[in-house]
C-alpha cells in the first residue's frame, strides 16, 4: 500500500513540476488574472466607491463586481470595501468594466 501511495505522489509531483506542455510550472501559473473595476453607490456614502476585483476565468466583470455588491448588502459579511464603510444595505452597482492588463 505504501509503495502505491509513494508512486502516486511521485506522479503528482512530476506532473506539477513538468507540465504536459513542457513549460516550467512557474511560467504556466504566472499569467496575470483579469481584473474588473467596480463602481458602487449608496445614498448615505459620499461620492462613488470604486473597488477592483479579480475576474475568475470563465466569468465576467459584472459577476466579479456582483460578488462585492452581495457582500456590501449583507450585514453578515465581514470583508471591508469602500474605505471600510459599515453601510451594509442599499448599495447599487453602477458599472463593472474589465481593467486592461498592465502592458497593454
Amino acid at each position: 500500500m505504501r509503495s502505491v501511495l509513494r508512486a502516486g505522489i511521485a506522479i503528482l509531483v512530476t506532473c506539477f513540476v513538468f507540465p504536459v506542455d513542457g513549460r516550467p510550472a512557474a511560467r504556466a501559473t504566472a499569467a496575470e488574472p483579469a481584473r474588473a473595476t467596480c463602481v458602487l453607490t449608496h445614498p448615505a456614502f459620499a461620492g462613488k466607491c470604486t473597488e477592483t476585483a479579480e475576474v475568475p476565468e470563465g466569468s465576467t466583470a459584472r459577476q466579479a463586481c456582483e460578488a462585492i455588491l452581495s457582500c456590501m448588502n449583507n450585514v453578515a459579511c465581514t470583508k471591508t470595501y469602500c474605505q471600510a464603510t459599515t453601510l451594509r444595505q442599499g448599495w447599487k452597482l453602477e458599472s463593472a468594466e474589465l481593467k486592461p492588463k498592465s502592458g497593454q
